[in-house]
């Protein structure tokens, strides 16, 4: 497939065009616009084409897309839609980003027709993005063998996987939305009374005041994301949403890849943040000792940052990341 790079769609591939290509599929946090990351998922493939003897010269597709109701859109070109593509709970933003990656699936295996190999997918997730990507992990696994792909590992990054209300910024919002039931509705439209009024220089430099002088790539999908339809509004729907619905460990050993029952076993590795504002000291400690891979056990590779990196890395750390991250995909397919 052609490389493709939009506000909503990041597409590339490393190494020579008849390689075969295992799937690096990313899933981005809340809010949901891929060109946060559009410098991470370029440097990503940067660093595995650089490392591909340590990848035993597996080449590689990477896809990301936003998650719904983020699409950045000219609104006179905006097809008609039952919730006008906003909105979306974390329960509809699993089975969207599912079905993203289904399709994404059915098209390699149109265009590698005659191959008989079952092709061969690593997920990444980032915050709210890591929980989804875990659910499409359970929901892939009881649907084998019907699937014609495998869910070979995953690099999970700043995950919000369990009781996210009790972070410090969850704490916060769920104080928000206990005086403003309505809080997602009453922000997004101040959003898009001040996109309105402020003119776009204005408005980046606001944008760019508050962000303390972000870089381009991010003050850019701010100003995006500010000025779309109904963004603002879909982030915190969803971020409510999210307080309610992550709470306890919902997976299996099978899905957190600690039990060999059945082949292929997905090899994850989970990078905490030290201090991350969103997931409590308490909660990444609790995951990390009852979830984290013992001396000779199978189970998810944990790792605590000792450098300082924020949730957010996504802004001013992508070089940082996209090299820990094309280490973790190295021993995955190594």
């Amino acid at each position: 497939m052609n490389p493709k790079i939009t506000p909503n769609t990041f597409l590339t591939t490393t190494g020579p065009p008849s390689d075969e290509k295992t799937t690096i599929f990313f899933v981005s946090g809340n809010p949901g616009l891929i060109s946060y990351y559009h410098p991470f998922l370029s440097l990503l493939s940067r660093c595995l084409d650089e490392a591909k003897e340590k990848t035993s010269n597996v080449s590689f597709q990477i896809y990301g897309c936003s998650l719904g109701g983020f699409e950045i859109t000219d609104e006179s070109s905006r097809p008609p839609s039952s919730t006008n593509g906003i909105d979306l709970d974390l329960e509809d933003q699993i089975r969207f980003v599912q079905g993203k990656l289904s399709a994404l699936m059915q098209d390699n295996s149109n265009h590698q027709a005659g191959i008989d190999k079952r092709q061969k997918v690593i997920l990444i997730g980032h915050s709210v993005g890591a929980y989804i990507a875990m659910e499409i992990l359970r929901r892939h696994r009881e649907a084998s063998p019907e699937s014609d792909f495998d869910i070979i590992g995953g690099a999970m990054l700043f995950p919000t996987v369990q009781d996210i209300a009790a972070s410090p910024s969850g704490q916060k919002l769920t104080t928000l939305l206990s005086i403003i039931p309505r809080l997602a509705v009453v922000v997004g439209l101040f959003a898009r009374l001040l996109t309105f009024l402020l003119p776009t220089a204005l408005l980046r430099a606001v944008v760019g005041f508050v962000m303390n002088n972000p870089p381009v790539h991010a003050l850019d999908a701010t100003c995006a994301f500010l000025k779309s339809r109904g963004g603002v509004r879909q982030a915190l729907h969803m971020a409510a949403d999210e307080m309610r619905t992550i709470t306890s460990d919902k997976w299996s050993d099978d899905v957190w890849g600690a039990a060999s029952a059945r082949e292929p076993i997905a090899k994850l590795f989970f990078y905490f943040g030290r201090n991350d504002h969103w997931v409590a000291d308490q909660t990444r400690d609790d995951i990390v000792a009852v979830r984290g891979r013992k001396d000779g056990e199978l189970g998810p590779t944990m790792v605590v940052c000792e450098e300082g990196l924020p949730h957010a890395f996504c802004l001013n750390h992508s070089d940082v990341m996209a090299c820990k991250v094309a280490g973790m995909i190295g021993q995955i397919v190594g």
